[in-house]
This record gives structure tokens, C-alpha cells and sequence, in this order.
């Protein structure tokens, strides 16, 4: 009986069915049906196809689609249809039954796609029903499915006036009578399918018609006159394969072994090909662990019938058998052999490789190989030799090749397409099939699935150069110099000092762009990608500078130079024409990082009302930085441009190929294509594509392609193979290094400054505010008044929290914040990198902004203010520091800037400025200690065109320190001039 397991999720089986719809016609079907509780099959609930398996959890396997579509062959209306004459009415299925012609076309079709199924059935243990109903529970119905093949046994006894024939069945172990079986039903003819007792029998070599005389009777008695032709019609066909005992014949005996013969076979059940030998004798052959010593058969003449018999040389055979094993076969099940440990290869075509490398030395032996069917195809047994290589031109690869195979010559062109499709049989001139080995279709499936035809050869794009290198055809596909030892020294002009890993990463930029091929810098947060990229710029800025003008302007070629010395002046003024495209967040830090490390570059921030619309202005620029929504509305603009770099920055932006800035950028024209970003994979494999798309077009293939190749079998079945496909073939272009990999490289401290844009309504209630502020100050100014001192303090403070978020002064304010937004998204990317960081903050309702947004997202935080107990602080430390889902920490300047070991955060979020750079050394000082493994980085967010601007400038202001400012005002010792300095 079937059972289904009770831990089994799914509640619902395919159950497949026959139904015998005229005399001995018996049609399949296939249902859904539900499992009670306890797991047993219990009511149809619908007919199974494989359009509604879906609906109730069913995967649609090779198996279940394969049976399926024998079930829709052979459907009643669909045999109406195929045996009706054509171009007449469709007649019904009985009508056609009743014309003997078209009724043993009928049977012949049925029969042979009845096998197929139930070879099926059984080789997978699938449930199987005769004649069930939605009335019944099919648990009661179920046929018991048989576990090896019954092999027949005919006995004939010559008397004076008749011959006496009886059929008896065996399962090796037991004999009995088809008459012991209570109605047993032929299924089909050949071979023979039986039902009886709700078992299902496969009975070997007879004919299913065979068993009919034998329902209701032992024994059938055979008129002298009609046995010729009763032997010639019923049983010459099956004589020579079953066992036949006979009495009263005239008898000739055979023992010869004439030869042992190999045939390659594949195992019903385990796919795996081995070889069974096969021992060949006058008029019959016996597998090797044949349990049979003799074999009888028939032989006519004009005059009678000759019992032949064959009995079998056990001492020859041994001698073939010790011969296989000299050659390292083992015997695995009956007469099958195969090479050791052929069980465990993956290529279940194994031994066909090995018969073709020693078949000479078989032959040799005495061994005859028979012709080898695989698959309803003959393997052509010769050796082949696979000759391959490739050529480089302009930008892409032409691949030759050449397959010798025996007396063949094939190009490798012809193999690529069956390679693709995972189809191991070549047809041969000569009617045979070449068997691709398993090593080909491994290591050249990824080849030619991205190499395209172009002629008679196959083309590869240049940055697929990872493929050849990967089969071995090319030395140095790429024509690539050692990336470990290229000659290059960053320019005289890149004023910072660079860190080895960052010295590294400008060297594999500057690789890249000597190949021209894309990049894509995906080091983690603060670890300086934006200077890495501003080096690269530099160099390919001298690069241009020292070729001729018109050259520049027309090719994309590059000089090998020595770029050791600054530039020659008038060179140098020849533009860059860089775009590099950015969240609205990030502009004004890429201009002050510019500034700050490469000052000989030009820089133009395309943003806002004002910005150029002619392009003759844009091209004068080294760089031109523009968001992407901006970049979004002047894409007929800008590429009109071809640009010597194109960069994007946090390039998870265009990780969406259907959104219209993934389209709009990759209109662009550029030379040279950049990606930066921490997290190149946010979400899906899908983000991977489009970034690679971006940099290096067709390097994955396109989305289709990619999605089913890689997205598909890593993403839902964890495919170790994939993964390493992919790797190899984005790893050339993609660099990640992470805060813990450079450690050694880092100080113990990285302190940075993000800039951030106030929103436009932002803007305009700050600048109301300070202008009013301003005028009433400058008009009332009284150093000594002590309301006056207080009223400043107030009108500084309310002004930076402005910056923060207009909503700390203003509770019906309903707009955005520029910098509270561009901390949650920075902070989204670091969180993601599974970062911990400090957010210190001056003001508790700031804190309290973070915390909603916190919540609302679903993302665990520790809070620490001036109102917890000690108790409730110890708790909110311990909870940050031990619990890794709690990834922010939220903490009041007040309560937090002493006092504290919190080493397992490594970033540090100042929120807003202090007056007091000790204060914010303080904060620091949290994460920054001793015990601290991890390097610590610490991010200042200030506000562009704001008074955290003037306060920064303070700070960094050797002369005047910025605590002196609110210090003088509590003495009254400060000017007219500082307010104008901090409110100007």
C-alpha cells in the first residue's frame, strides 16, 4: 500500500490510473488526491495534468511531464482523432475498434506507450490504481508494483496423437500456474504486463497474448496435425529467449562456447552504463550470471520439429570471466561489470570511455564488442582528439577548433550547439552518434553558451576573457600585463597619502583602463573609494595630456607614458571630460574630495535650476559631477558627450534593469565605465547584472540568459558550481576589500566628513530664520547684556537644529531633511555589511527622529540618554554590546561622552558638530579604546551652506578654536565680527 510520509508537507499526491475501456484496451489517466491523516491515500480530488498540479503545491518534474504527455496521447478523443481518416468527421472510439485494421493499429500504439509508462511507474515507485472513482478511497485500489521481471517457462510433451503445452510463470524463487491467479488481465502484449490480484506482473520475452489459454486451464492440447504451424505462429518468436522443456522430440545437444560478447548497457534504474557480458554459443547466448545451465529451442525442418539444446561450458566461461578481471573491471549486479568505484563518477557514460581507450585490447583478448545503443543511438567506439585555439582581434576573440574522431573530422563549431543544450550525442556521417565526453561538456559548457558564431568560428567578447583562460587556450587571453607587477607610481598631483590597499586598488583601476575594460570598486564604507577612483582619474587625465588633441578627441587609445613628473601646463589644460553620476547626498563631497586631493582637476557640478544646457560648456570640464535623477531628465544632453571616464557612485542605484535611470545611463557614451559601491548585491543576483551590464556590456550575457544560468540555479537551489562560474567571470572587474581584510592597513582611527544639501523647504525656513536672526542681532548688539548672550546661544542653537530637522523647531513641519536622510541611507548600506555603529547626537529629540525610523523599519537599536537609571543603562550597553541583530546605538552627547567601552561598534556617527572638538573626541573615544579590535571609523555629518559649515571651519582653524567662540560669549568677550563670521 502507498504511504505518504506523516512529516511530509505537501498533502496531496499524483496518483496515476488505468482504465480498461474496451476488451483488453486498457487507457491511463492521472489524479490529484488528498492524503488523510495519517498519510494514506484518501479521495480524487481533481484529474492531474500539468497545467493544475501547480494549484496544489506538485512540482512538475521530467518524470511526472513525461507521463503526463503519454496520458494526453493516449486519451480517447486524442486516438479519435489520430485514427480517423483524414479530412472526414472524427469517428468514435468504438467505431474504430470495430474496423480490424485501424483496432491493431489501436493496440500496437497503446501497448507501446503503455510500457513507457509503466516502466516509468515502477522504476519510481509511483502510486498506480486499475478502474478508481471519486467514490472510493483510493488507498483501496492500489496496485502492488512488481519488484523484478517473471521470466516463462514452456513445457511440450509429444503423444501418439497430440502435443500438451503448458505455461508456467517464475520469479526466480517460486513457479505457479497462470490458472493459480485469480483473473489475471493482459495489459499489454510485448512485453507482457499483467494485472491480477491488484499486483502488476512484467512478464519477459512472451507475449501478453500467451497467457490467455492459460486463465482457466493448465494445460492446452495441440492436434498433431496443427502443431507446425501452431509452434511456427505462437512460439518460434519467444523459443529461443524463455525455458522450454520438452519430451518426445528428437534432441541435439550444443556445449561450444563460440565467444564472449561485451555489450555496453544502461542500468533501468540507476542510469549508470555498464558492461554485461554476454556468453555466446551455437543458436543462443546466456548472460554471464545466467542461473540457467541449458537452453531448449525449437528448430523446423520439412518433415518435424528439433529440440536443440545448449548447455553451457562453465570452465570456458571462468576463463573469459578471469580475462575481464585482469583488465580492473569488478562484477557489480548479474552479469554487469564495470571499472572500480564507477558507482561514485558522475558521468554515468563512463565506461563507454573506457571501452573505447581499451577495446583494441579486448578484441585482442578473444572478447567481440557488440554495438553500442544508448539511448536508441549507436555510440561510435573510437578514440577523439580535441584541437582548440583562439586569436585576438580588435575587441574580441576568435576561437578555432577541430574534433578528430576515428576516420571523422568535425569543427568544433558543430559541437558548441549540442554542448549548449546539454546533449551528449554528435550524429556522425555514418549513421552513428559521437558520445561528447562529460569532461568537453563540462569545461567548454560555459564557453560556448557566452561565445557567439560569426562565421566559421566562435566569437567571445574581450572582457569574457576569464573563459579561454579557464579551458587553456590561450596563455594570455587578455594580452594583459601581471597585475601584481605593472609599472605604475600614482602622479606627483594626487596630494594625499596613500595607504597600500588603496595603492592597490588605484592600480587595479588603472589596469582596467589600459585594457579598456570596466570596473567595479566595491570596498566597504570609509575605506576611501572615493579617493581610489580620484587617483584613477588623475592618471588617465596625464594620460590625455601628453596625446595630441585631435587624437585624444577621436580614439579611445591609451599611452604606456612615464607619469612620474607633473604634466607640461598647456597640456594639462586639455579636459578630462569624467561624468560622474551620484546621489544628490553625495556632490558637494566629491567636490571637496576632488579639491582637496586633486586641485589640478576642474570640476562642474551639473545640478540645480542654473545648470548648463549647452553641452560646448560641459566638455570644457575635467569632471563633471550630476545626480541621477538629473542625469534622468538630461540624458539627450549629456550624450551628446563621449567621455574619457563615466563613474557611478553607490551604483545600487541602477540595480533595477527596468527602471529608466538603469536605461538612461546606459545611453551614455563613455570610454571607460566605473561602478562604486559597498554593497554591489542588495538584494538579488539581478542587482550583480546590471551593474556589470553598466560597466562591461554582455559580460553575463543577457537577463534572460543570466537568470536562468545563474539567478535560478544559485538563488533556489544553492548550485556550488554556478557560484564558482560566476565568480570567475565577474572577479577580473569587481575588487571588494572590507574594513577587516585592511586592518592591518589602517590606522587605529579614520575620521571623515560627509557633506549633506538641506532640502529646498529646508532651505527656506533656514535662511528666513537666519536672516532674521542676523538683523535683529547685528541691529541689538550688547556684548555685555546677559539676555542678549542667552538670546545668541538660543538663536545658534535653534539654527543648528534646523540643519538637523526643521521639525525640532517646528512641530507642524511636514517636509523632508537633507541630512536626516542621507545619514538613514548611509546607515542602510553599513547596516547591511552587518556594521555597528554610535550615533551621538546633542539634542535627545534628533535621537528620537532616528528611533521612530528605527522602529517603523523593523531594526533592533540600544538607547542611552540622561533619564535611565543606571540599571536601565547597564541594560542598554549590554544589549548592544552581546546581541548582534542590534546593530545602532542612540546616545545623548550628555549621557554617552564619557564613561563608556562599547569596542563592539566600529563606526562613530556624529550627528551634528560640537562646538568643542574634544567633545566629539570624547564620543569617539566610545568605540575607539583599548580592547577595540576592529578598526573604527568615524563619519562628522555637516551640512553644506549651514552654520555646522562655519562651526567645522572653526575647528579646523588653527588661530581660533570654536569653543573659544561660545566660551567669549558666556564672558561677553566676543564682536560684532563673529556674529557676522557665524551668520554671514
Amino acid at each position: 500500500m502507498f504511504l505518504t510520509s506523516t512529516q511530509r508537507e505537501v498533502s496531496f499526491e499524483v496518483v496515476y490510473n488505468l482504465n480498461e475501456v474496451a476488451e483488453g484496451l486498457f487507457l491511463p489517466s492521472a489524479y490529484v488526491v488528498s492524503t488523510d491523516k495519517d498519510g494514506y491515500l484518501a479521495h480524487i480530488r481533481q484529474r492531474a495534468t500539468k497545467e493544475t498540479i501547480n494549484s496544489f503545491g506538485l512540482e512538475l518534474n521530467e518524470v511526472r511531464s513525461h507521463i503526463f504527455q503519454i496520458i494526453e496521447t493516449l486519451q480517447p478523443k486524442e486516438l479519435e482523432k489520430k485514427f480517423s481518416p483524414p479530412k472526414r468527421k472524427v469517428k468514435p472510439l468504438e467505431e474504430l475498434l470495430a474496423e480490424p485494421e485501424i483496432e491493431k493499429a489501436i493496440y500496437t500504439l497503446v501497448h507501446r506507450k503503455l510500457d513507457e509508462a509503466l516502466t516509468l511507474i515502477v522504476k519510481h515507485g509511483l502510486p498506480l490504481t486499475m478502474n478508481v472513482d471519486r467514490r472510493v478511497l483510493v488507498k483501496d485500489f492500489l496496485m502492488e508494483l512488481p519488484k523484478k521481471d517473471l521470466e516463462a517457462q514452456l513445457f511440450f510433451k509429444r503423444t501418439k496423437d497430440s502435443v500438451l503445452y503448458r505455461l508456467l510463470l517464475s520469479d526466480g524463487e517460486k513457479t505457479w500456474k497462470v490458472s493459480s491467479v485469480n483473473e489475471i488481465l493482459p495489459i499489454t502484449n510485448h512485453p507482457a504486463w499483467l494485472f491480477a490480484d491488484y499486483r502488476l506482473y512484467k512478464v519477459a520475452h512472451i507475449n501478453g497474448n500467451m497467457v490467455k489459454p492459460f486463465r482457466q486451464r493448465d494445460e492446452v492440447t495441440i492436434p498433431a496435425a496443427s502443431v507446425k504451424t501452431y509452434f511456427q505462429k505462437f512460439i518460434l518468436k519467444v523459443a529461443a529467449k524463455v525455458e522450454i522443456e520438452a519430451e518426445g522430440f528428437d534432441m541435439v545437444y550444443l556445449d561450444e562456447l563460440v565467444s564472449c560478447r561485451l555489450e555496453l548497457t544502461r542500468n533501468l534504474f540507476t542510469g549508470v552504463v555498464t558492461l554485461a557480458a554476454q556468453m555466446t554459443y551455437p543458436k543462443a547466448d546466456f548472460n554471464w550470471s545466467d542461473r540457467r545451465d541449458k537452453r531448449t529451442m525449437l528448430e523446423f525442418d520439412e518433415a518435424d520439429i528439433r529440440i536443440i539444446q545448449i548447455r553451457r561450458n562453465q570452465q570456458a566461461e571462468n576463463a573469459y570471466l578471469e580475462k575481464l578481471k585482469s583488465f580492473g573491471l569488478e562484477q557489480q549486479e548479474g552479469a554487469f561489470f564495470s571499472p572500480p568505484n564507477a558507482t561514485e563518477n558522475q558521468d554515468p557514460y563512463q565506461l563507454v570511455d573506457w571501452v573505447i581507450a581499451n577495446r583494441q585490447k579486448l578484441e585482442k583478448a578473444g572478447f567481440e564488442m557488440a554495438p553500442a545503443l544508448m539511448e536508441d543511438q549507436i555510440v561510435y567506439l573510437e578514440k577523439a582528439e580535441l584541437q582548440l585555439h583562439s586569436e585576438r582581434i580588435n575587441d574580441w576573440f576568435d576561437i578555432y577548433g577541430k574534433v578528430v574522431i576515428g576516420e571523422f573530422t568535425i569543427p568544433f563549431l558543430a559541437l558548441a550547439k549540442y554542448i549548449r543544450e546539454d546533449n551528449r550525442f554528435y550524429p556522425l556521417p555514418n549513421g552513428q552518434y559521437f558520445l561528447i565526453p562529460l569532461e568537453w561538456m563540462s569545461k567548454y559548457k560555459t564557453l560556448v553558451q557566452f561565445a557567439r558564431k560569426e562565421g566559421q568560428q566562435l566569437r567571445l567578447n574581450k572582457n569574457q576573457f576569464t573563459l579561454l583562460q579557464q579551458v587553456g587556450i590561450a596563455e594570455d587571453a587578455s594580452g594583459e600585463e601581471d597585475w601584481e607587477d605593472i609599472d605604475f607610481k600614482p602622479s606627483v598631483n594626487l596630494r594625499a597619502q596613500l595607504r597600500p590597499y588603496q595603492l592597490e586598488g588605484i592600480k587595479w583601476l588603472v589596469q582596467l583602463y589600459r585594457n579598456e575594460l570596466g570596473a567595479c570598486l566595491a570596498d566597504d564604507m570609509g575605506l576611501g573609494k572615493t579617493l581610489q577612483t580620484i587617483g584613477a582619474l588623475l592618471y588617465a587625465k596625464e594620460i590625455k595630456a601628453l596625446q595630441p588633441a585631435e587624437t585624444a578627441e577621436t580614439t579611445g587609445a591609451t599611452v604606456q607614458l612615464n607619469l612620474f613628473e607633473t604634466a607640461p601646463d598647456e597640456d594639462f589644460l586639455q579636459p578630462l571630460n569624467a561624468l560622474i553620476i551620484l546621489p544628490a547626498s553625495l556632490v558637494f563631497n566629491w567636490e571637496s574630495e576632488i579639491q582637496k586631493f586633486a586641485p589640478f582637476l576642474t570640476v562642474y557640478r551639473h545640478v540645480g535650476a542654473r545648470r548648463h544646457r549647452d553641452i560646448r560648456i560641459l566638455r570644457r570640464f575635467d569632471v563633471i559631477l550630476t545626480t541621477y535623477q538629473t542625469a534622468l531628465r538630461d540624458v539627450d544632453l549629456l550624450e551628446e558627450l563621449e567621455y574619457e571616464y563615466i563613474v557611478l557612485d553607490e551604483s545600487q542605484q541602477i540595480k533595477n534593469r527596468e527602471s529608466k535611470i538603469f536605461k538612461a545611463i546606459n545611453e551614455l557614451n563613455g570610454r571607460h565605465k566605473v561602478s562604486l559601491s559597498g554593497t554591489p548585491i542588495e538584494n538579488s543576483l539581478s542587482d550583480l547584472w546590471s551593474q556589470m551590464q553598466f560597466i562591461n556590456p554582455d559580460l553575463l550575457g543577457n537577463f534572460s540568459f543570466f537568470k536562468k544560468e545563474f539567478i535560478t540555479p544559485i538563488e533556489k537551489y544553492q548550485n556550488d558550481e554556478k557560484k564558482i562560474q560566476l565568480r570567475n567571470l565577474v572577479k577580473p572587474y569587481m575588487l571588494r576589500r572590507t574594513k577587516e581584510e585592511v586592518a592591518k592597513d589602517l590606522p587605529p582611527l579614520t575620521t571623515q566628513t560627509f557633506f549633506s544639501e538641506m532640502t529646498p523647504e529646508q532651505k527656506k525656513l533656514y535662511e528666513k530664520e537666519k536672516s532674521e536672526v542676523r538683523n535683529y542681532l547685528l541691529d541689538n548688539f550688547d556684548a555685555n547684556n546677559p539676555q542678549y548672550r542667552i538670546l545668541l546661544l538660543k538663536s545658534l542653537t535653534k539654527l543648528r537644529q534646523m540643519v538637523n530637522h526643521p521639525v525640532l523647531v517646528s512641530k507642524g513641519y511636514q517636509k523632508e531633511s537633507g541630512k536626516f536622510n542621507d545619514i538613514l541611507e548611509l546607515w542602510d548600506t553599513i547596516r547591511r555589511s552587518n556594521h555597528k555603529a554610535l550615533f551621538f547626537s546633542s539634542f535627545v529629540q534628533y535621537l528620537e527622529l532616528f528611533r521612530e525610523a528605527f522602529e517603523q523599519r523593523g531594526q533592533p537599536y540600544a538607547w542611552l540618554t540622561g533619564d535611565l537609571t543606571q540599571q536601565e543603562r547597564f541594560n542598554q550597553i549590554e544589549k548592544f554590546e552581546k546581541n548582534p541583530e542590534v546593530q545602532s546605538f542612540l546616545i545623548s552627547i550628555k549621557s554617552g561622552g564619557t564613561g563608556l567601552n562599547l569596542t563592539s561598534a566600529d563606526y562613530v556617527f556624529i550627528l551634528d558638530p560640537w562646538w568643542n572638538p574634544t567633545t566629539e573626541q570624547q564620543a569617539i573615544a566610545r568605540a575607539h579604546r583599548i580592547g577595540q579590535e576592529k578598526s573604527v571609523i568615524a563619519i562628522k555629518f555637516i551640512t553644506k551652506d549651514s552654520i555646522e559649515e562655519k562651526i567645522l571651519m572653526l575647528q579646523e582653524r588653527k588661530s581660533r578654536l570654536a569653543e573659544d567662540i561660545i566660551e567669549n560669549v558666556r564672558k561677553s568677550d566676543f564682536s560684532i565680527g563673529d556674529i557676522e563670521y557665524l551668520l554671514e
